[in-house]
């Protein structure tokens, strides 16, 4: 009876969405434009169907499943008052079809993490001074040298945090704050919901959150700098440089670095990632190709938990463990915007050498992604991953559509 009323109320969230979906590919700035005019605030969101495909190989993941999902982002801020402001953010998405493998209360986690959500991502009080600076605490996206949005299914990453930043001293920006929850960015299980950072971190007990800051300066000629630290408490903590260097108009360097070391109760951890890497335009592409290499423990900060702000950490199967301690990767990523059509074509081909071969396989992975406009709302994206790992030899895919209004 239970599992039918779950049934029965995701029948009903599915059919709004899509009368929703189907009324705003007529005219998608219509839904919010006479409450916009108003003066009451600013609507905004979006309408999105994501289905996802995958088929692995081999233990412990090897099976197929599949997942359609429709979600709704719908977000609200405030007009300013005397530079106070109110933000807030809605995600939801239902399963419209789906393989199951023994749990059809939860549809669409198995193997692709695309199932159901319901959770207010953003709710914030914020407060702006000067010219460029503010004081935000509450629920929000925060998307920087930490933290990375990562909006990959039905929603992006969110913390539950007290925050500041502030561009105002030229060259400079300064970030700082104090999150205790974060919301995920996979949907399955209770991964994005908003969860005490001993779960984001995979920790049996419950910590006392993250306190971070990080900054940036760009008064060198040429060159982009930015420091950051993150004290993750009885986890780990986290300090990194991220450098660009400007060699010429179409050549640039980047470098990377960062090192984890364990914090309070937690086991003893040390960890340590290089990155570098060249950038080289050629006519309308940009290509990037480098090497990634952890040293010591598997990192902590990656993609899964604060994600990771570096090209390997937005590979769409992490078939190859590139963040395993002893990975040592190679990649080349491309990306271009075809003239007229404005479609944008990206690539990324990457081979991940690892140093225990008793515990994870050498592997590669080559994601291909197409974003298409059409019309002033509607975008339609389609990804594909094929990945490979060595000792015997095992292959996996990933297919993946997006259809998103924008309102």
């Amino acid at each position: 009876m239970r599992n039918e009323r779950i049934m029965n109320t995701n029948q009903k969230m599915i059919f709004v969405l899509a009368t929703a979906l189907a009324a705003s590919f007529a005219n998608a700035e219509s839904v919010v434009k006479p409450f916009n005019e108003k003066g009451y605030g600013t609507l905004s969101g979006r309408l999105q169907t994501v289905s996802m495909y995958r088929d692995y190989e081999g233990a412990p993941l090897g099976d197929s499943a599949y997942s359609t999902t429709l979600g709704l982002l719908l977000k609200y801020v405030s007009p300013d008052w005397s530079g106070w402001s109110l933000g807030a953010a809605y995600n939801g998405a239902g399963v419209l079809d789906s393989m199951d493998y023994g749990d059809v209360t939860n549809p669409g986690d198995y193997l692709v993490s695309n199932g159901r959500i319901s959770v207010l991502n953003e709710a914030y009080v914020n407060y702006s001074f000067l010219e460029s600076s503010s004081i935000t605490a509450g629920r929000r996206i925060n998307n920087g040298e930490i933290f990375r949005a990562d909006d990959i299914r039905q929603k992006s990453r969110s913390i539950a945090a007290l925050q500041a930043q502030s561009s105002d001293v030229e060259n400079w920006q300064f970030a700082a704050g104090y999150a205790l929850e974060q919301s995920g960015i996979l949907d399955t299980g209770d991964r994005w919901k908003f969860r005490n950072y001993g779960q984001v971190f995979g920790k049996s007990y419950d910590t006392d959150g993250i306190a971070w800051g990080e900054t940036s300066y760009t008064g060198i000629e040429k060159l982009d700098i930015a420091l950051f630290d993150a004290a993750a408490w009885d986890v780990a903590n986290l300090s990194g440089v991220r450098a660009g260097y400007q060699i010429s108009e179409k050549t640039s360097l980047l470098g990377y670095y960062r090192n984890e070391f364990n914090l309070g109760r937690a086991p003893a951890h040390h960890a340590d990632a290089l990155g570098l890497s060249v950038v080289q335009k050629i006519g309308k592409v940009r290509l990037e190709g480098g090497y990634f290499g952890v040293y010591g423990d598997n990192l902590q900060f990656n993609p899964f938990t604060t994600g990771f702000n570096h090209a390997l950490g937005t590979s769409l199967m992490f078939y190859t463990d590139t963040f395993a301690g002893g990975a040592n990767s190679l990649y080349l990523k491309a990306t271009t915007k075809l003239d007229g059509l404005n479609t944008i074509l990206y690539t990324l081909l990457q081979y991940t050498k690892q140093n225990d071969l008793a515990v994870l396989k050498n592997a590669g992975e080559l994601d291909l992604i197409a974003k298409q406009p059409v019309g002033e709302n509607l975008t339609v994206c389609g990804k594909v991953g094929l990945g490979y790992q060595d000792g015997p030899n095992t292959f996996a895919s990933d297919l993946r559509l997006f259809l998103t209004c924008a309102f």
